[in-house]
């Protein structure tokens, strides 16, 4: 059998498990929400992205000499 430690900790677990799951929920629940700020930062990260890609195709390579 557990001692009443062990259950009480994992009581403990628990409970912090469920309160994560419903902030997980608030926090997907309010990019539901705000549709044009999730295309607007998509956007953005894509721009960032080709941006990277091309900075880095121009750059000079290491061992050019």
């Amino acid at each position: 059998m557990m001692s009443m430690e062990v259950l009480e900790q994992r009581r403990e677990e628990m409970l912090r498990e469920a309160e994560l799951n419903r902030l997980k929920k608030v926090l997907r629940a309010d990019r539901k929400g705000s549709i044009a700020s999730g295309w607007a930062s998509r956007v953005a990260w894509e721009i960032t992205r080709a941006v990277g890609l091309l900075r880095k195709s121009f750059r000079t390579p290491k061992d050019a000499g």
